[in-house]
């Protein structure tokens, strides 16, 4: 992309273009450009004077800029960031959780009650692989996900911190959990699974213990995803697109 386009592109994008609508006028731009100059060699400039002549040509910035805007409609993002950036991750989050508690419940239930006295071996890595997955990697995801399109688009709104808080108490709060509880208070005892943490002591649930490990999970995540966004952004702004 020539250089002289930097500021037309960055323009656009924190006008709310889309990054593909940007992309594709760059590119015409860049084509038109080389045609001018060509023009102006054979008409008998030099290279230089073929550049300024064309460039002249082609319009200001400020000039190309408006004319894209004005023929190009804003994307969804920046129309609505409160939908892209905090409705849709969290509904994300919902959907994707509840298929993977709904599907495991369903196959564990069939063997669930022959269980009291431990988890069959077979069982062990598909339980282990789906609380990792739900509980230390899902929100995460989503979080990145939500910081690189809003900085892709060049996206400055306080919904992204919006969208990165409900991500984090979403996560913080549900997953897909096992406990082993010891018989008593009516309980066969073995394993336990939920949608929510729980704390077990002396065999039964501690609640502010719960409450206190939902609320660190969801602190940790949303300070990392801070942390991750200032990172990123910090080296987009000193790295040449």
């Amino acid at each position: 992309m020539p250089q002289s386009f930097e500021s037309i592109r960055l323009q656009l994008l924190r006008a709310g273009i889309a990054p593909r609508h940007v992309r594709r006028y760059i590119i015409e731009l860049g084509e038109h450009l080389a045609d001018l100059i060509a023009r102006e060699r054979d008409a008998g400039f030099g290279q230089k004077a073929a550049e300024d002549r064309a460039r002249a040509v082609l319009g200001t910035d400020s000039q190309l800029v408006k004319a894209m805007i004005e023929r190009t409609p804003r994307s969804l993002t920046a129309r609505a960031p409160w939908a892209v950036l905090a409705l849709m991750p969290l509904l994300a989050l919902v959907v994707v959780l509840a298929l993977i508690d709904g599907s495991m419940f369903r196959v564990l239930a069939p063997v669930h009650a022959a269980w009291p006295g431990g988890i069959p071996n077979s069982e062990t890595g598909l339980i282990s692989a789906a609380g990792f997955f739900a509980d230390y990697l899902l929100g995460p995801l989503v979080a990145v996900g939500c910081i690189a399109l809003a900085l892709r688009q060049r996206v400055r709104s306080g919904w992204l911190w919006v969208g990165l808080a409900l991500i984090a108490l979403f996560s913080g709060t549900f997953g897909f959990y096992m406990n082993i509880l010891p018989p008593g208070n009516g309980h066969h005892g073995g394993a336990v699974f939920s949608a929510l943490p729980s704390v077990v002591v002396d065999g039964h649930v501690n609640d502010m213990a719960t409450r206190g490990v939902i609320a660190l999970r969801a602190a940790i995540l949303f300070i990392v995803a801070v942390l991750v966004q200032h990172t990123l952004r910090t080296r987009q702004g000193s790295t040449p697109a």
